[in-house]
């Protein structure tokens, strides 16, 4: 019986919303911001590690979140900011992670709603 119960818990997870966390932070990361309309940039915080660092706990940890990596777009003369897209299912997050200082990071990512929602 648990077998046929716990199939029936992932065949209903599979079509739900993501949780309010869509992924564990890593280690020397922290929230800073929090914007609660569910728009935008949901999350912003900072890592304790050099941009590369902090690029790479990010998206060690999003990933074992089950997220999909799909592509990174760096950003600014010198590269210093990075946008990374992941997608789980039907939704897709987006996480920016730049250079504060030479040992700290900054952050911030949002959720998109299932894809096509809004699209005309």
């Amino acid at each position: 019986m648990r077998p046929v119960l716990l199939a029936l818990l992932l065949v209903l997870a599979a079509g739900t919303v993501p949780a309010a966390e869509p992924f564990r932070l890593p280690v020397g990361a922290r929230v800073t911001a929090t914007a609660g309309n569910g728009e935008g940039w949901s999350v912003t915080g900072e890592v304790d590690a050099p941009l590369v660092q902090a690029r790479a706990r990010l998206l060690s940890a999003v990933t074992a979140a089950d997220w999909t990596f799909l592509h990174e777009i760096p950003l600014g003369r010198r590269n210093e900011r990075r946008l990374l897209a992941f997608r789980r299912g039907a939704y897709e997050l987006t996480v920016m992670v730049w250079r504060v200082s030479v040992d700290r990071s900054g952050f911030s990512y949002g959720l998109s709603g299932k894809r096509g929602q809004g699209e005309k």
